[in-house]
């Protein structure tokens, strides 16, 4: 079988504007445009007769979906569900654990702003308290997992305190864009009575997943990032010895109150999603088909992989700065992060600069690009996929030299 070639010529197969060059696909993702009938045909079926569709037709559809999903990442698809976001998702666990004040729970501060925030809510609703573990990346592996355990134990040795219950963990943190070590971080954990909640918002279609194998006590992954299903479209795992703990931010009809964690009975029907447009879960078929049709999930990340790495190293070489990578080179996957040579003695802001790069990247350059800072330095979070190049990371690499010298002038 003979598989199309990736690059800009694949752009066609998306909605993007002519001369867009669109390296931030980690932010929001998309959709091919061969995935855009099926979505319309069920928002068209949903309108066609409203009741019986969101009452009984779209259930099955859903179902079935679910299953797919479960098949992908070794999962029971009855520990599944479709959510619209992994923001949703954080809140969906975090909101409703019956944590008791003064409980613990482990984070990074390289976590997702929206996940990290909604961990500040629960601190001040309920009173638990933030354990945070410092990352300054680029690190080992081992590092990682030596800070987290010498977190873990300078806690749980505090024997007049409550301990750690949780651990929130990032498979592919966001900014900075890394694949940390989150099997083992998982195990680690666990192994010291901890439940082990992984944000794999990232994760769906970029690295291979095993549910069976990792044992996550919760997990989410969005899949319109980058498993180009329309957004929004998260999945939700929970295994059974936990369902009992978790409930919607809405709650409906389908309520029950559970001592156990393992109480699994109403789960299911909880998650069942409210009056939304359910269209976006429904296209996880039509996303797997498509996929298969370029050759399927190796084909499709070894390309990637390959462009982040190799257009990585361009750009750093085009701005005279180096990529965030550690000596075992496990930390980029199809996301890079290249450091931006902003002078400390600029005058402007952090938000003014932020600001800065984000207008002018998309209103004077036309592409795209997340800047931040991390660790006192100022990097740019780059992202591969099958419509890019090397050209594209160039067109980039030119588009910030060019506004980095303007913000070094001021």
């Amino acid at each position: 079988m003979t598989f199309p070639k990736f690059g800009k010529a694949f752009r066609s197969e998306f909605s993007f504007q002519p001369d867009y060059v669109p390296l931030n696909h980690g932010s929001y993702g998309t959709y091919p445009n061969a995935i855009k009938p099926i979505l319309r045909g069920y928002q068209e079926a949903a309108e066609e007769h409203p009741d019986r569709w969101m009452r009984y037709e779209q259930h099955p559809i859903l179902q079935k979906n679910l299953k797919l999903v479960g098949q992908m990442i070794h999962a029971d698809p009855k520990d599944l569900a479709f959510l619209p976001n992994a923001s949703q998702a954080a809140n969906n666990v975090l909101r409703s654990f019956p944590f008791k004040a003064g409980d613990k729970i482990l984070y990074y501060q390289i976590g997702y702003i929206n996940v990290n925030k909604t961990l500040e809510f629960v601190r001040d609703q309920y009173g638990v308290e933030l354990v945070r573990v410092d990352l300054r990346l680029p690190m080992e592996d081992d590092e990682i997992l030596d800070l987290t355990r010498q977190a873990i134990q300078r806690e749980q040795a505090k024997t007049d305190e409550p301990k750690i219950v949780m651990a929130v963990i990032d498979a592919l943190s966001s900014l900075p864009a890394a694949r940390l070590p989150f099997e083992r971080l998982t195990k680690l954990v666990q192994e010291n009575g901890i439940l082990a909640m992984v944000d794999g918002a990232h994760t769906m279609g970029h690295i291979e997943l095993d549910m069976q194998a990792m044992n996550p006590d919760f997990f989410f992954a969005n899949c319109h990032k980058w498993f180009f299903t329309p957004r929004g479209c998260c999945i939700l795992y929970v295994p059974k010895r936990n369902q009992g703990y978790v409930h919607p931010t809405t709650i409906t009809l389908n309520y029950k109150h559970h001592t156990e964690g393992g109480d699994h009975s109403s789960f299911a029907l909880e998650q069942i999603p409210s009056t939304m447009d359910t269209s976006p879960y429904m296209c996880i078929e039509a996303a797997i088909k498509y996929r298969e049709s370029l050759g399927g999930e190796r084909v499709i990340n070894d390309y990637c992989h390959d462009l982040a790495v190799k257009g990585g190293a361009l750009v750093a070489d085009m701005l005279g700065t180096c990529v965030m990578e550690n000596a075992a080179k496990t930390l980029t996957a199809n996301m890079v992060n290249v450091q931006l040579p902003v002078r400390p003695t600029t005058s402007k802001p952090d938000a003014a600069i932020v600001d800065t790069y984000l207008k002018k990247l998309i209103y004077e350059h036309n592409t795209m690009a997340s800047p931040y800072k991390h660790n006192g330095k100022w990097w740019v979070r780059l992202c591969a996929q099958i419509y890019l190049d090397l050209d594209d990371f160039e067109t980039a690499g030119k588009a910030l030299l060019a506004i980095t010298n303007e913000i070094n002038k001021e």
